[in-house]
């Protein structure tokens, strides 16, 4: 059995689930409406550099966070942005499942 073998397989399955085959399908028609999609993808990146700062320590401003919150309160109101985003929590759910069950698995080696 070749490890890196079984990890591409792995990834090939989770390319099969229906919540991938979904999360794909919205994102692309989602593409489609470019202004709700560069919307979407502004708001991700704000997302990223608060999770970086959050990361890093740095103290995030309570401005920030609301701003935050007021704008994804603002997104989840485009139904396609919405569904787009809850696809995405289930993929997500999915990936913390698969690192739990890793985690497991390598506990004799992770715990000393």
């Amino acid at each position: 059995m070749n490890f890196y073998d079984k990890v591409h397989e792995l990834a090939r399955c989770l390319k099969e689930t229906q919540e991938y085959k979904e999360y794909i399908k919205l994102k692309n028609e989602l593409k489609s409406d470019t202004t709700n999609y560069n919307i979407l993808k502004d708001f991700k990146e704000k997302q990223k550099e608060h999770q970086m700062m959050y990361i890093s320590g740095k103290e995030i401003a309570k401005e920030q966070q609301d701003e935050m919150q007021n704008l994804y309160s603002i997104l989840i109101q485009n139904e396609k942005i919405r569904k787009l985003l809850e696809s995405e929590m289930k993929i997500d759910v999915m990936l913390a499942d698969m690192q739990k069950i890793m985690g497991d698995a390598i506990k004799e080696i992770v715990e000393f």
